[in-house]
């Protein structure tokens, strides 16, 4: 893995021309993770040996700059423009009325004709990095490094909690997925996913009846509101957590929620209606929303399915398929929202204490959590690879305890596996001037995905079956 890593930095660039070596060396590094993982009840590594290939990993990374992704190029304008007082909801990058404040890195903002797409946490971290670092694009690699292994050290704590064996984290900290997304793209998921572990990690601290109890649950509910100011997608955890929360806090939720958002957008409204020009603080993300399209699967087979449209790429947002695709939307809007309320369900039921001990509750709603994250990745029009990422912090709790059949852990090879595959929906910019969707890639991303989550679902689905039958004989 290391080896790998070390030849992407001799590359000019990740894109283009570089593309398919850095895809070869990717999948090599990735087949020796899952090699790593195949072993990890068999070679007892020290947990000191994890965390400094951890460590390692990501340090050779620094000594690459971002190429898969500009994000970090509007992380950076964002960061300029709120220390200079300015509200980077309020006008698009391009405006002439941002002139007096242009910088070099300006130029190399994306979309520069709207306005920031990035919610009052993201906004709070960029003013931060960029006071103590101006325009440095390694400040902000760093400060994903940093949220990064802050992550892995609450999925190691967990697993200490929970009684599990420590050596797991490996399967985050070891993830190619998770390196070269954090440490050499910067992205700000780093930021979200370790206010959303922070969140679960509160409530598994708490046990009930102890002194803290209330202020580890506010806690709890004060995160994971901080983790939707990023990116919205947090939000659908909310109903796993609700029993343990109760209303009073799923009010100050939703209250604290909707004070810092109200705050970021003085000066530059809301952006909920209106003409679709990107300002205002939901200005961006409606536009996102509207329009964004890429690397899909149920959403756009169901998307091609309605409209007749046939292509390897996204349908036309044109009238003649508009209506189809708002339809697409719908449909899997509705099936996403289905998923997130029968995991409330779900999580209400197994999270009773007079059905089982603290510990076994929480390692309960950790893999719950799994199932809202996947329906969103499968149902929304835009899976960029960093998108994945969300999961790979829960992917070590689906191995089964001592007490445990082995069933969960079928589970964490469909996981492993999109984990990993989904990078190569970076071909569609092996020409960057010209992007473009490829449905081999599509297929191969997503087909041997759903044929292993078949695999590993079905004794869990005959052992239901035998049990009813069982019941009925009796």
């Amino acid at each position: 893995m290391a080896t790998c890593l070390v030849i992407f930095t001799t590359l000019p660039s990740l894109r283009g021309p570089h593309l398919i070596p850095f895809l070869t060396y990717y999948l090599i590094a990735s087949a020796a993770y899952l090699f790593s993982v195949l072993r990890l009840n068999r070679d007892r590594l020290p947990i000191s040996l994890i965390w400094g290939l951890a460590i390692t990993f990501r340090i050779i990374l620094l000594f690459t700059s971002p190429t898969l992704s500009d994000d970090v190029y509007r992380y950076i304008w964002d960061g300029h423009l709120l220390n200079q007082g300015v509200n980077p909801y309020a006008l698009p990058v391009n405006s002439t009325s941002l002139d007096m404040f242009d910088i070099p890195l300006r130029s190399l903002v994306n979309h520069s004709w709207m306005a920031s797409p990035y919610l009052p946490s993201d906004q709070i971290l960029f003013f931060t990095v960029y006071r103590i670092a101006p325009d440095s694009v390694l400040a902000f690699q760093i400060a994903a490094i940093a949220f990064d292994l802050l992550t892995g050290w609450l999925v190691m704590d967990i697993l200490k909690r929970l009684k599990l064996p420590l050596r797991w984290v490996l399967i985050y900290l070891w993830s190619p997925l998770i390196i070269v997304e954090f440490a050499h793209g910067a992205h700000i998921d780093s930021w979200m996913i370790s206010l959303v572990m922070a969140s679960f990690w509160l409530l598994v601290k708490v046990h009930p009846g102890s002194h803290n109890e209330r202020n580890l649950k506010t806690g709890s509910v004060l995160t994971m509101s901080a983790a939707t100011l990023t990116k919205i997608v947090p939000v659908i955890l909310v109903p796993v957590f609700f029993r343990r929360w109760g209303w009073r806090r799923l009010v100050l939720f939703g209250g604290f929620t909707l004070i810092v958002a109200a705050l970021f957008s003085i000066g530059a409204g809301w952006g909920v209606f209106g003409s679709l020009d990107g300002r205002g603080l939901f200005g961006a993300i409606r536009i996102y929303a509207s329009f964004w399209n890429h690397n899909s699967s149920l959403y756009h087979w169901l998307e091609v399915a309605i409209t007749g449209y046939q292509a390897g790429g996204a349908v036309p947002v044109e009238p003649p398929y508009q209506q189809g695709i708002l339809l697409a939307k719908l449909i899997t809007a509705g099936l996403a929202g289905l998923v997130v309320l029968l995991t409330g369900w779900w999580a209400w039921r197994i999270d009773d204490p007079q059905k089982a001990d603290h510990e076994t509750r929480s390692l309960g709603l950790l893999r719950l959590a799994i199932f809202p994250i996947s329906a969103y990745l499968l149902l929304t029009p835009t899976v960029h690879p960093w998108y994945v990422a969300l999961v790979v912090p829960f992917l070590p709790f689906l191995m089964p305890k001592r007490s445990e059949q082995p069933l969960s852990r079928r589970f964490l090879w469909p996981g492993l596996y999109f984990t990993l595959i989904v990078a190569i929906s970076y071909l569609s910019y092996l020409d960057p001037a010209n992007p473009k969707e490829f449905a081999w890639v599509r297929r191969v991303e997503y087909l041997p995905f759903f044929v292993l989550l078949v695999w590993a679902a079905l004794p869990c689905f005959w052992q239901t079956f035998q049990h009813k039958r069982n019941q009925a004989v009796l």
